[in-house]
């Protein structure tokens, strides 16, 4: 073979390696040859999480994505809980398993299931799974290829998640070494205009026009080292607290340009905590849904998202509009009720209020 081209290959191969999700699809693309229907299962909250999601999925014929499977519960929480391959050959009468998902495996006409851990020095990082519409039965062959597949992807996922962390950490030291001189230059030099300006305003106290003028300056510059301020408590922030932020601003800005009804945010304490992905996830489109509900209903004027740390432990993202209220009769619709079901897995709450004088507000609770 060209040496060129296997120089490309490799470094292809290399590069997928550092993609997490591009992995996995390649996994089920490899995983297609051995049934109709495969799916990857990772932790919901990330390692140790008793709660495995269906992140991605082939082959299926109804919404299977986003299911969530308890430790030991199903095939896919069997080979979770125990860490070693399994297989049924006729689903619906195995005895060996729970029978909780026996609703969505009917729906996708599967009549046989094989589940292989996906394992990295000890730990169990996912499952793989791999269904059949068509009787029969999978052999050693079938689980043996399979397994092979998930040494691949646990391959791929640690060498993904060190490459991640690695770029995280890097931004992270980077953006903390800016906050750092930007304290010591621009913060040390506002000081040091703010201290001049104030001896100035009493060397000319007798001068109301010159010390009017040297008094908005004096505010001008606490404005600033304020701004200032804030700026280097999100260049501090870690990777994770700038991401929902960020997130949560670009959702205000959108539903801005949308409606043009003004949406602020407002983080409570500078920068919202360190969260999983998993529930950073939940909270956007928590507040997505909260944004959506007042573009439809509320006929607001102004609306307001918060953020920020309860003083009793945990986090809580509220909305709030000036609208009409909600009407005595409401009911959730389908999209707050998956809402409330997405907040309340993770162990939160959802609370809809409405002010007499007009007004809702939304609130999620979630513990850190």
């Amino acid at each position: 073979m060209d040496p060129i081209a296997v120089l490309a290959r490799e470094q292809a191969e290399l590069v997928s390696l550092l993609d997490r999700r591009e992995a996995l699809r390649a996994a089920l693309d490899l995983l297609a040859v051995e049934g109709d229907l495969a799916w990857v299962a990772e932790p919901e909250d990330g390692e140790g999480a008793t709660d495995l999601v269906l992140g991605l999925v082939r082959g299926n014929r109804t919404g299977l994505r986003g299911l969530h499977v308890p430790r030991g519960l199903g095939l896919t929480g069997k080979v979770h809980g125990e860490g070693i391959p399994a297989w049924v050959d006729d689903y619906f009468r195995a005895t060996e398993i729970t029978h909780t998902f026996d609703g969505h495996i009917d729906a996708e006409g599967v009549r046989r299931l094989l589940a292989v851990p996906v394992m990295r020095e000890g730990r169990v990082l996912g499952v793989l799974a791999v269904g059949a519409r068509s009787e029969g039965t999978f052999g050693d062959r079938a689980v043996d290829r399979v397994s092979a597949v998930a040494e691949k992807v646990a391959l791929a996922v640690a060498v993904a998640e060190r490459a991640r962390l690695a770029r995280e950490v890097a931004v992270h030291e980077e953006r903390s070494r800016l906050a750092a001189e930007l304290h010591d230059s621009v913060g040390a030099l506002l000081f040091a205009i703010g201290s001049n300006v104030v001896g100035l305003t009493e060397a000319v106290a007798e001068d109301p026009e010159l010390t009017a003028r040297l008094e908005r300056l004096q505010s001008q510059v606490a404005t600033a080292s304020t701004a200032l301020r804030d700026s280097l408590r999100a260049l501090r922030a870690s990777p994770a607290a700038v991401a929902l932020s960020v997130a949560l601003h670009a959702d205000c800005a959108a539903f801005t340009d949308r409606t043009g009804v003004p949406a602020e945010l407002v983080i409570l304490d500078g920068t919202p905590p360190d969260l999983p992905p998993s529930r950073t996830e939940v909270l956007v489109g928590a507040v997505r849904e909260a944004l959506l509900n007042a573009e439809k209903h509320a006929r607001a004027t102004a609306v307001v998202v918060t953020a920020g740390r309860r003083p009793g432990g945990g986090f809580v993202v509220a909305v709030t509009d000036d609208g009409v209220g909600l009407p005595p009769d409401h009911t959730r619709g389908v999209g707050l009720n998956s809402t409330a079901d997405a907040v309340g897995r993770l162990g939160g709450t959802l609370r809809l209020t409405t002010d007499p004088q007009g007004g809702t507000t939304w609130r999620v609770e979630l513990p850190c």
